[in-house]
């Protein structure tokens, strides 16, 4: 039994299944399977926080418009969860039992899931998100939320290989986390401080770059580029055009980190 034969079989022995659905690279595999899977005994739960880029949400409700999905979109304000917003070094764990949490409870609550059965929540980890460092892993294993592609034995690449045999837009997608990230622990995050992060990358991507952040740290705006695309970022008519980007953004000053793009560069400072 090859990979995507055990998903189906976790699939169909979990059904019906609610996937937290993000839009990104896996759960977008997880929902196209689940649903040519099960059909009607799968549908996607999308929460909608400010922290999360819109582009993303677009491209999630697409999706399930595409594919004729049931889909419940659930608006989540941080405010309700205590120092949230001031950035803690567990903000990972505190958001991901947060919005898992929501999700369970409209398994009981909306009229989607009032069907006299008992609806299973899963989400989009995999094999490789048991070994990085993923603090918000501890909030699926104390849900006890499903993880079907890990149990399936899939990694990220596996992940991309099979979306590309299957045409989704997504396989080659880069990965993408939320906004969040973008700031140093202990920092207090505003919906102006979001929304100025999220409209430098969107307007810096505009420039071809495929993966970029933007680090907010205080008025500074510190880039990161994938190695491959640094070259490009510091070439002097590129500076003038970021420089100028960053300053309509409202930041005072710029710097691209030499070292280039990092995963959780914030939680290694």
């Amino acid at each position: 039994m090859n990979h995507y034969q055990r998903l189906q079989a976790i699939l169909h022995h979990a059904a019906p299944l609610a996937i937290a659905f993000s839009g990104g690279v896996d759960s977008t595999l997880l929902l196209k399977v689940a649903h040519d899977t099960l059909g009607n005994n799968c549908a996607a739960i999308t929460i909608d926080a400010p922290y999360h880029f819109r582009q993303e949400q677009e491209e999630a409700r697409s999706f399930t418009q595409q594919q004729t999905l049931q889909r419940l979109i659930i608006p989540f304000d941080p405010a309700t969860v205590p120092n949230l917003l001031n950035n803690p070094p567990d903000r990972c764990y505190l958001c991901k039992r947060a919005l898992l949490q929501l999700c369970q409870k409209a398994l009981t609550t909306h009229h989607l899931f009032q069907d006299n059965r008992h609806w299973t929540l899963a989400d989009g980890s995999t094999l490789d998100d048991q070994t990085a460092y993923r603090p918000g892993s501890r909030a699926v294993t104390e849900l006890r939320v499903r993880s079907p592609l890990a149990e399936a034995g899939f990694t990220k690449q596996d992940i991309r290989t099979l979306s590309k045999e299957l045409g989704l837009a997504s396989w080659d997608k880069p990965a993408q986390s939320c906004l969040l990230t973008r700031f140093p622990h202990a920092t207090l995050i505003t919906a102006e401080r979001l929304q100025q992060v999220e409209w430098a990358e969107a307007e810096i991507k505009k420039l071809g770059f495929r993966v970029v952040r933007v680090r907010s740290v205080g008025t500074m705006a510190m880039l990161e580029f994938e190695k491959g695309e640094l070259a490009q970022a510091i070439l002097p008519t590129m500076l003038v055009q970021l420089e100028t980007i960053c300053t309509k953004a409202g930041f005072s000053e710029m710097v691209i980190d030499p070292a280039g793009y990092r995963s959780g560069s914030m939680d290694q400072n």
